[in-house]
């Protein structure tokens, strides 16, 4: 069974409050494989510490926890296939390769930015969806019921607003997977489904949660225990058709 685990179940084991053998008791099963991905590497650019030796010293860590859980199996996607695939790499190598581009940081916080919270409430109330009824819904029906409202609003579709913002992308017809994963994540946290509480990075974390929710598509389990990007991977895999199912730890 190949398992995929978010970037907090990495931490819980380097804390010590979650074990392999948990995992193995959980699923009854003593071979199971775990995967990473760059997603967890990216987000280990966001460890802070008071001096570089210390934020060193966690990165080594962090690795050192990756590489040992995973045996460094890695979902690789190619940048001209958008193809994903099972091969070895150590993660360190990883994170080296990803920090060569110095502006790619930042220039992806700017860009999940650009809309603000309140404009975001405008149009959910222009809209009429109430995001606390909306968290009731069954994950196999909330789009359903979304698109009830775009289409009486504007006829719009929720995946024909995603289509409708590729076109409108310089680069939106080289756009893959992962990118339809991160539009579902965002408009579902737009319209207020499991909403994430807004801070100054939230819009930025749900990006790695969007791309962790992607490559764990490419395994049995996805093991995460944020409630909210659990409800959004499971609606995110009804929509395309994935059986990859979503556990809490």
């Amino acid at each position: 069974m190949d398992i995929y685990l978010d970037n907090n179940a990495f931490i819980d084991i380097e804390q010590g409050s979650l074990t392999i053998d948990d995992l193995k008791n959980k699923y009854k099963d003593e071979n199971l494989s775990f995967y990473y991905s760059p997603a967890h590497i990216h987000e280990s650019n966001e460890i802070k510490a008071d001096s570089l030796a210390l934020i060193q010293e966690r990165l080594e860590k962090r690795f050192k926890t990756i590489s040992s859980i995973t045996q460094n199996n890695y979902l690789y996607q190619e940048l001209s296939s958008n193809e994903v695939h099972k091969i070895k790499q150590i993660p360190f190598s990883i994170y080296k390769l990803i920090n060569q581009v110095s502006f790619a940081k930042d220039s992806m916080k700017s860009m999940v930015n650009i809309v603000d919270e309140s404009q975001k409430q405008i149009v959910r109330e222009a809209i009429g969806l109430n995001p606390t009824e909306m968290n009731n819904y069954r994950t196999s029906d909330v789009i359903s019921q979304i698109n009830k409202k775009l289409d009486l609003f504007q006829g719009y579709s929720f995946l024909g607003l995603i289509e409708m913002g590729f076109e409108l992308h310089p680069d939106g017809k080289s756009f893959g997977l992962h990118n339809k994963f991160a539009g579902v994540f965002e408009l579902l946290d737009f319209f207020g489904y499991w909403k994430d509480k807004y801070n100054e990075k939230s819009n930025y974390a749900r990006l790695w949660d969007s791309n962790h929710a992607f490559f764990a598509s490419y395994c049995d389990v996805f093991i995460s225990r944020d409630k909210r990007t659990r409800n959004k991977a499971e609606v995110a895999y009804n929509v395309f058709e994935i059986n990859t199912k979503v556990d809490l730890i």
